[in-house]
Order: C-alpha cells, then structure tokens, then sequence
C-alpha cells in the first residue's frame, strides 16, 4: 500500500466528512481542524468540494436563489413536476413538486441526492430514510407518498408537503405561556414515541425539525439520520469517519453521540429535553461552538446545562426582555412557574448518563401532564435521591460526611414516600369526586327519562321544576347562606346539564351577587365557571373569557383544586375557539386529556368530554376524519362507562354526525342525528340540546332532498330556540339559516326570505367575526334570491360567503364543497 494511497484516502474522507458541516463558517472551522497546516491537502478537499457544488448546480444554479436556472424544474420525477427549489442539505437537495389532476392538485416535498453525491454509503443512508418513512404513519408525521429513481439513478422520495413554522418560532410569533408550550410539546412527544414504538429514533430532533403547520399540528420531519433499533438496518456501515459519527446537530445533540455510540431511545429523549429547555426559556441548555465539534463533545460531555429559572437572562440573539415578552411574562412569574417541578423534569431529560434519563418519551409528557394538573410528578423522588448519592460519591474520602449522607437519604426517602402517599390521595380524591359527579349528575337525568316513559305522564316540566326552586331557594336559605350558596351551585350545575342557559342566568347573577359570598370562594370560583359557560353560549365570548380566567386563578393558587382546573379546559378551548384561536383550543384539549388520565388513571365522564369537544375543534378547521376519530375515541369512553345513552355520549354522537355531514356522508350524519334526537328529547325535554339535534337532524335531511319530513323538525327547533336562549343567540342564527334553506326547497320563498334576512340581520350586527356564522346566513340568502329568480344579488351574496369560508382556513372547505352546485347553476346564468 503506497503512501500515494494513504494521503488519496485521507482526501476522500476529510472531503466526504465536510459535506456534513454547513457551508461558510463551520466548514471553514473543520477544515482548519481536520486539515491542520497541510496547505496541500486542504486544497486537494476544497477542490472535491467545489467540483462537488459544481456538479450540483448543473440542477440548482450557480446564482444561489431558491431555484434560479434549476435544470430540473419543470421536468418530471414519476407523477410530480418539480415547480421550486426549497431547500439544499449536505447531501439532498429538496423540492416543491405538484401532482395534477382534471380536478386537483396534490403538492408534495420531493428529496433527492445532490448530483456527485450519490457514494455508496450516502446512497445507503437515502434509502434507509426512505424505508424509515415508508413505515411510519401518524398524524404528527409527514406522510410518505412515493418513491422511485430518477432517469440519471439518483433515487428520490415524495412525503406530503407541510406549511410550517418551527416550533420556537411559532410559539414566540403568538406569545405563548410557558404552559401552553408545555402543551403543544405533549404532541412532540406522542410523535417520537410512535416512531419508538416502531423502532426508530430520529436522532436529529431540533426546532427545524419539528415544524408547526397553518392547522396548528405538530409535524415532525426530516428522518436522514434516523436508525432502526435492533433489526439488520442498524447500522449501514461502520462510523468509520468523523463526518458519520458526528452526523448530528451539536446543540441538541447527547452526549453519546460524539463518542459514536449507538443511539437509542434515551438519544431522543436527551434532544426532547434541550428542546423544551429552548422551548421554555428561549435558550439552549449549553453553549457550543458548531465549528469546534471537538469543543461541542467536551461541553456537552460535561458542563451542566444553566438552570431554567435563570436561562431567560442569558446573552443570546434576544434580549431576555424579549423572550419575556414572547412568553406574555415577567422575570418573577416565570421563575416561579418554570422552578421546582418543571426544572426537574428537563434536568432529568438532559442528564448526561443515558440510564439516568426518561425511559421513554411518554415517560417524560406524562410527568409534564402531571406538572400541568398540578399533580405530583414523578422526578421529584427521585431527584433528591441521585443528587444525595452524587454528594457521597464526591465527598466518599470523608468520613465526616457518612452520617450527615446516611441522614439525607433517609431524609429523600421520606420526601419520596410522603410524594407518593400526596399522589394516592390526589388520585383517590379525583376518582372519588369523578364517580359522585357524575353518577349524580347521569341518575338524575336518566330519572327524568323513566319518568317522561311512564304511561301516566305525557311531560316532565323538568325547568319548571327547577325555576320554581331557584325563585324559593333564595328565600329558604336566607339564614343559612353557605348551605343556599352551595345549594344554587348545584341548581346551576343542573341548569346548564339541561341546556336552560335562560334559566341559569338570573340564578347565577344572584348568587354572585348574594352578600357573603366572598367568604365562600371556591363556590364562587364555580358560580363564575357556570356563568362564563352561559355566557358562552349567549355569544358573549369576551364575557366568558373574564369569568373563565377569574375561576381558573382561583383553582390554581389553591391546592386540591386540580380536577375543577381540568375540566376547566373543555370550556377554555370552547373559548378559544369563539375567539378564533382554534390552534391554542386543539393544543389545549389534547394536553387536557393526558392531565385527565394522569390524574384520575383510567378514562371517565370528563375523559368523554374532552374528546368530544376535540372533536368540535377539528370540526372547525375541517379536519372531519381526525374529529370522527376523536367522536368515536369519545363515545366509546361512554359505551365502556355504561351510558352510551347520557348527554355525554349524545354529544359525542351528534359531533360524529356533525363530521360526517361535512364529509358528505348524509346518511351515517342523519343515523346518528336521529338516536341524538330521540334520548335528548326523553332526558331533558324542550332545551337548547333538544333544539341543536332537531335542526341537525332537518338539515340531514334537506341535503338528501327530504325537505318535506325536515319543516316540522327544524320548525320545532326554531320555537324552542326563541324560547331558551332568544332571538339573537348563535344557535338562533344557525335555526333561520337552516330554515330559509329547507323553505326554498317547499317552496315557501316568503318565509325564506324573512329568515334568510332576520339570520344575516344578526349574524352581522352580533357575530362579524365568526366567519362560518356569517357565510352560512349570506349563502342562505343567496338560495332564497337564487329561487326568486334574482341572480345578481344572488351572486352577490354567493361570492360574499365564498370570501368568508376561504378566509376561515380548512374550517370553511366543507361549506365551500356544499355551495358548488348553486355556484354551477349561477354561474350558468
């Protein structure tokens, strides 16, 4: 073997290991190091390397811009056209390609080996990627669509194409809390540990690579590095260069991954860690230089990451005001929220020994679910125990310190135990009050359904019942105000189960206004809960959002209050979504249903709920498959509970339906609608609830041209609507709309157009910001101006709602699907 050989070899590596180091900088700072003062040998590599890029910009373009004087653009890679350069790696290079149709257009990221790129192992390292892809399937996954090999046999891979931001970036944009960050990284987490439970670890987790798309989902991307554990792609080939053990990115990278370790789960959870840490504080955990990785190594290997509660003053691209007001905080709130609990979580993730970490990904969200519940979480124990025996490990000479070490540890172990014994009696306490609420709350309505059955009682007056004892209850109670405060609570709680939002105001109003209640605030903090429910459903969104963030600081300055606080979250997301911000309401929700079951350990009432209101959420937006799933996921909670026939799995049935109906499954929604209908009417009678399902069941049936059987239902909607919650309600609006568009189909074009117009009247007086509100009334109008024979205003009113379901996003693709015919027969005019 020549030393000609040698000195060609070390060439081919030093150059083969730069084209993983980012060109500028850092490339400049590895060849420094790699090639030391050899002149003659860094020239040889720079060389490689610029006939390397030369190579690749006969596709991308000396010019440097995304795209300018691509050769490829415009050609075809199997079904896709490739329309725009976005992206250009060490290895790949990655494009915009469209697949068309007669009717559609399918956009995908399509990826390719850069041209003079393709050596054997870089080419193993592709296809493994693309295997890897090929068998992951999750909704925080982008989806892989196609493969193939291009006509010059450089193989390429189609996924779905994500609209995104990085996932610190999107936070800060919308000046997220640090708890609702916390939130959104549960799904982070439920992604990673799918691609675990499928035996791949992505090993190059970072912001860049966990994107936040325009429907607020987290996507995870970019598997180039990734490996499967235990099976015989493990490894491609040996980590023989620098460049193949050190294919990571420093600041994120374990400490494992700079010697060549093989990685493993506890890799990603090290990067989940320096994530969150960057995610919470908007910092990384450890300064590094990515020119140095020599440098990188020793930091990570061993300088411990700053504490989170001082992270946020650290000198960095933003100022620590800056990050403050990124997260709508100050330096005192944040540190009190983010020391403590949430501290040891991520020093528990970040620890520098793999045993030492999470031992999973759901490990760690289940102990930040515990930390949102304001349970306790599971690190803590254990935390005071490893640093007890770091302390004897380092002091192990002294024997003065034996005792004061044996007494700490006894000391941790009681901390532990007692954390535990607080844990039982939380959990106990939650299940205890999960089973009396809701077998309550379940007898007392499926009462009423038996008695409304029995063959002497052709109605159940149930809210004459109830409004008779409100109006006493203030009077009865006038000397024993606790027992009457805690007594018109309950009333209220029953109010609202019977949709008598009407009913419940005034009772509320009093008992807010009653004299002493301040001196019981836990009655009141759920007095103010009740009322922002009604509120919400008058419409008054900013009303509710007052009364909401009065209760939910109450519950969490005060321990024991964890449950109220999470069933608080079905209502916040509610809110949310009134206010636009459906993103915030799914990321919410999600978070709300790990806390739930981490807190109670198994799925109940409130479990339902919450995926059912996930559901109405995902609704909003339009994305009907994933709120089908979470109707089904909600439902089947009920059906295993025993009451598949409680308001609670009528709702998840009706929101099934709801979803169905936008997916132009008329038959499945009208199914559902009719089992909703009847029980609603058997529980409660003539309530908002009743009126809901009779108008989702009419306009079920209108779509399948049975306008006929649909008058009488939705008619009967309309007079309950009037009575229970006004004329001016959301549910009012929805009620004429449905109305003057099943009146056109009879024929009676009159009372159409009176509804069409009363609908649009306050949909754009009250509600001009709630774009489904408001097109639904202007594309009701549009039919009954359309049947009247009036095709300019018809027109008119058709491209007004055309505008205002474009402008709601993916919530407003359904409706737009359903106006495609009256858009034809417009146009034809």
């Amino acid at each position: 073997m020549s030393g000609d050989d040698d000195a060609e070899r070390d060439v081919v590596r030093i150059f083969r290991d730069a084209l993983d180091a980012d060109a500028g900088i850092e490339r400049e700072r590895f060849l420094d190091q790699r090639c030391g003062g050899d002149a003659a040998l860094r020239a040889r590599v720079e060389s490689l390397l610029r006939s390397a890029f030369d190579a690749d910009d006969e596709d991308a373009g000396a010019a440097g811009d995304a795209g300018a004087g691509d050769s490829l653009l415009g050609t075809m890679l199997g079904a896709f056209r490739l329309v725009e350069r976005i992206g250009r790696g060490g290895m790949g290079v990655v494009y915009r390609g469209v697949r068309e149709g007669g009717d559609f257009a399918h956009e995908v990221a399509l990826k390719l080996i850069r041209r003079g790129f393709d050596f054997d192992d870089i080419r193993a390292r592709f296809l493994r990627e693309r295997r890897i892809l090929a068998r992951l399937s999750h909704p925080n996954l982008a989806r892989f669509i196609d493969g193939g090999v291009a006509s010059d046999g450089r193989p390429w891979f189609a996924l779905e194409f994500v609209r995104g931001a990085p996932i610190t970036r999107w936070c800060d944009a919308r000046r997220l809390g640090v708890r609702s960050r916390v939130r959104l990284f549960l799904d982070v987490c439920a992604a990673v540990q799918y691609a675990h439970a499928q035996l791949v670890v992505h090993r190059d987790l970072k912001p860049a690579n966990v994107l936040v798309d325009d429907d607020a989902r987290i996507r995870l991307l970019d598997f180039g590095i990734a490996r499967l554990v235990g099976g015989d792609e493990d490894d491609v080939a040996p980590a023989t260069t620098l460049g193949q053990r050190y294919a990571l990115t420093p600041e994120y990278a374990a400490p494992e991954q700079f010697g060549g370790e093989p990685a493993g789960v506890a890799t990603d959870v090290y990067a989940l860690g320096a994530l969150l840490y960057e995610l919470v504080s908007g910092t990384l955990p450890i300064a590094v230089e990515r020119g140095d990785l020599l440098a990188a190594a020793h930091a990570v290997r061993t300088t411990p990451p700053t504490p989170l509660a001082t992270a946020i003053h650290r000198a960095g691209s933003a100022t620590p005001a800056e990050r403050l007001a990124a997260r709508t905080s100050n330096a005192a709130a944040y540190r009190n929220e983010v020391r403590g609990d949430l501290a040891r979580i991520v020093d528990k993730a970040l620890a520098k020994e793999p045993a030492r970490r999470y031992a999973t990904a759901d490990a760690l969200a289940d102990d930040l679910a515990r930390w949102l519940a304001g349970a306790p979480v599971r690190v803590s124990g254990d935390a005071i125990g490893y640093r007890l025996r770091k302390f004897v490990a380092r002091n192990r000479v002294a024997v003065a310190f034996a005792l004061l070490a044996a007494l700490a540890i006894v000391a941790g172990m009681a901390a532990a135990i007692w954390q535990a014994r607080e844990a039982r009696i939380q959990r106990d306490e939650a299940v205890a009050e999960a089973k009396r609420s809701d077998g309550m709350r379940q007898y007392l309505m499926l009462m009423f359904r038996d008695a409304a059955a029995q063959k002497d009682v052709t109605r159940v007056d149930v809210r004459g019942v109830f409004r008779a004892g409100a109006e006493r209850l203030f009077d009865v109670f006038r000397e024993q105000p606790e027992t009457g405060q805690n007594t018109a609570l309950m009333l209220s709680d029953l109010y609202l189960q019977l949709g008598d939002v009407e009913g419940a105001t005034p009772l509320l109003e009093r008992l807010l206004a009653w004299p002493g209640i301040d001196a019981n605030p836990k009655v009141r903090a759920s007095a103010r809960y009740n009322l922002a429910q009604v509120e919400l459903a008058r419409g008054h969104a900013a009303r509710a959002r007052e009364l909401l963030d009065q209760a939910q600081a109450y519950w969490s300055a005060h321990a024991g209050s964890g449950a109220l606080l999470n069933e608080s979250r079905s209502t916040q997301a509610k809110v949310e979504r009134a206010e636009g911000r459906v993103d915030e309401a799914i990321a919410t929700l999600r978070s709300a249903i790990v806390e739930r079951r981490a807190m109670i350990g198994a799925d109940d009432f409130e479990t339902g709920n919450l995926h059912n209101t996930l559901a109405n959420a995902l609704i909003q937006v339009g994305r009907y498959e994933e709120a089908e799933a979470a109707a089904n996921d909600s439902f089947g909670i009920f059906e295993h509970l025993g009451q598949a026939d409680s308001d609670g799995g009528m709702a998840a049935l009706n929101s099934r339906g709801n979803a169905a109906l936008m997916m132009g499954r008329n038959e499945r929604s009208l199914e559902d609608y009719r089992r909703v209908t009847t029980t609603t009417r058997a529980l409660y009678g003539e309530t908002t609830k009743l009126a809901a399902s009779l108008n989702n069941l009419g306009v079920a049936l209108n779509r399948l041209d049975r306008a006929g059987e649909a008058v009488p239902l939705v008619e009967e909607a309309w007079r309950i609507t009037r009575a229970q919650s006004g004329e001016r309600s959301p549910l009012a609006v929805t009620v004429r709309t449905s109305l003057a568009e099943i009146y056109v189909n009879t024929a009676r074009f009159t009372d159409a157009d009176a509804m069409a117009q009363a609908a649009l009247d306050v949909a754009e007086t009250d509600y001009a910001g709630n774009r489904i509100l408001l097109g639904g009334a202007c594309r009701a109008r549009a039919r009954v101006r359309y049947a009247q024979g009036r095709v300019g205003e018809a027109r008119a009113d058709l491209d007004r709602a055309t505008g205002l379901f474009v402008a709601a996003g993916k919530g407003g693709e359904g409706y737009l699907r359903l106006m495609q015919p009256l858009r034809r027969d417009i146009d034809a005019r």
